[in-house]
């Protein structure tokens, strides 16, 4: 409805924008050609200028209101549209949160299983130990302690010899001559 009457009335401004100029110039030529001889002075003086103003006022004021409507219309098409991108934007956000949630939910709902996974497995586990320690003792026939073999007392060990001390220096290698040259 809003685009319509937009349409409608871009379309009426552009009419009357260009009729203003078209009455105006038709306006001068009928001052000048049309008058009657004796309404001459009517149309050219003072009353004829007031006329002429209060006439442009109005077409002014009719362009202005209309150009005014306009930018109401654009201004609310553009609110409408920020409104509809701040709702898109809330319920994208909302969807997010809850997925969020959910995924808190799921999370927190395994570790529980896990967590009553592992007492039921050591309630089974604390039930079966009396059995399993029955059934080993049953199946396996008493062994009689072995007489454990004696140690052999540790040998001190050697004493390294001691190193024996350096005869002479060596030397490091020929010695430079001096004085040749290449």
């Amino acid at each position: 409805m809003a685009r319509t009457t937009r349409q409608i009335l871009d379309f009426t401004l552009g009419i009357s924008k260009s009729l203003r100029n078209a009455g105006a110039t038709s306006w001068k030529y009928l001052k000048v050609e049309a008058v009657p001889p004796l309404t001459y002075g009517f149309f050219n003086g003072a009353p004829g200028q007031k006329l002429e103003s209060v006439v442009g006022n109005l077409a002014n004021n009719i362009i202005k209101a209309m150009e005014t409507r306009i930018k109401e219309i654009d201004a609310a098409a553009e609110r409408q549209k920020r409104e509809l991108e701040a709702a898109i934007k809330a319920r994208e956000e909302k969807a997010k949160a809850d997925a969020l949630k959910k995924e808190a939910e799921r999370l927190k709902a395994q570790a529980q299983k896990a967590a009553e996974a592992v007492k039921k497995a050591k309630g089974d586990a604390d039930k079966k130990k009396p059995e399993v320690k029955a059934a080993k003792t049953k199946d396996k026939p008493k062994e009689t302690p072995k007489e454990k073999p004696k140690e052999k007392p540790k040998e001190k060990p050697k004493e390294k010899p001691k190193k024996k001390a350096k005869k002479e220096a060596k030397s490091k290698g020929k010695p430079k001559e001096q004085g040749k040259k290449k």
